[in-house]
């Protein structure tokens, strides 16, 4: 900071000036208001003898990466979970009008099993990676990386769960409901309301969180 601003910030703190009066008298004689502020974090840097702390950026492409690695392993897994159990009902609960089809059925079962083995573990490890950079960092919790990516996936989740419904409500009022189709329902629904009950209770614990610290 050059010896004339210096000089006019300690005259225009002593007369008690606040910091935008500062920066608009700043501006007026043709100071661009990045300099304008900057010149008043070096002035109280020097009248507190402290740094002002760097600002870090709370999102980064390590962590787009994480996020999108985890939610893709994240629907594929689920994907292949719910066709798994399908799958498995159509073997448990007969219907007599479709005919059994072993080797269909076994080319299916391990191709869900395939993409269960592979995806989940992957899912498990992402995750660990996005929660040991969050306790190192909790910070990031405010990432618009995170936040849209949990958003978007929350906005499908409660898509699959409507969905459900309504398909069940309209077999229910058809008087078309099947033990087979109940269980399909079931199944959907535990896995979609799975997975939104527990993003969604990530976020609303971050900003319970978030709101004990303000106070």
């Amino acid at each position: 900071m050059n010896k004339d601003l210096q000089e006019f910030l300690d005259a225009a703190k002593r007369q008690g000036m606040g910091e935008e009066s500062v920066v608009s008298l700043l501006r007026g004689r043709g100071w661009p208001a990045d300099d304008a502020y900057r010149a008043l974090a070096d002035y109280y840097e020097g009248q507190s003898s402290v740094c002002i702390p760097p600002y870090k950026r709370s999102g980064s492409a390590k962590d787009a990466f994480l996020y999108l690695v985890s939610f893709s392993m994240l629907a594929t897994w689920a994907i292949a979970l719910g066709s798994l159990l399908f799958m498995l009902i159509d073997r448990w609960i007969k219907d007599p009008l479709s005919p059994d089809r072993y080797y269909s059925y076994y080319y299916q079962m391990a191709d869900s099993l395939a993409c269960v083995i592979v995806a989940f573990p992957v899912y498990i490890f992402a995750m660990r990676c996005i929660l040991r950079e969050v306790s190192v960092h909790p910070e990031k919790l405010e990432s618009a990386v995170r936040k849209w990516l949990t958003y978007i996936a929350l906005l499908i989740a409660a898509g699959v769960v409507v969905g459900d419904l309504i398909s069940f409500l309209t077999h229910f009022l058809r008087g078309e409901l099947t033990g087979r189709f109940v269980a399909k329902v079931i199944v959907v629904l535990a896995i979609s309301g799975g997975i939104f009950w527990y993003y969604f209770g990530s976020l609303q614990g971050k900003a319970r969180t978030g709101g004990k610290r303000d106070e």
